[in-house]
């Protein structure tokens, strides 16, 4: 009996490591993939100027300048333009209703 758990214990420290490794290369690699496809499925935020938000939510760029200095509106500057990202724009009209 002593033997088979010798035997047992020398051939897990051989093989233990050998597992492990494998197993890192599997988990890596499907990690991977769902990052990639996450990438794939995940489309550019659409970036709207004062005019299309104000034309979209009916109001003017006063109301507009308003809500943003409030914070009921997030406004984000690219370069010296600000623009007001979709998921802004949908969260706003989530909250305001």
């Amino acid at each position: 009996m002593q033997n088979a758990k010798t035997l047992l214990s020398l051939i897990g420290e051989e093989v233990l490591p050998l597992v492990e490794t494998w197993l890192r290369s599997v988990v890596a690699d499907e990690v991977q993939k769902a990052l990639e496809a996450d990438r794939m499925s995940a489309k550019p935020e659409k970036n709207y100027s004062r005019d299309e938000v104000c034309e979209l939510l009916n109001i003017s760029k006063p109301t507009l300048w308003k809500l943003t200095k409030n914070g009921e509106i997030e406004a984000t500057h690219i370069n010296r333009r600000v623009v007001y990202r979709e998921s802004a724009i949908e969260e706003f009209r989530k909250n305001r209703k």
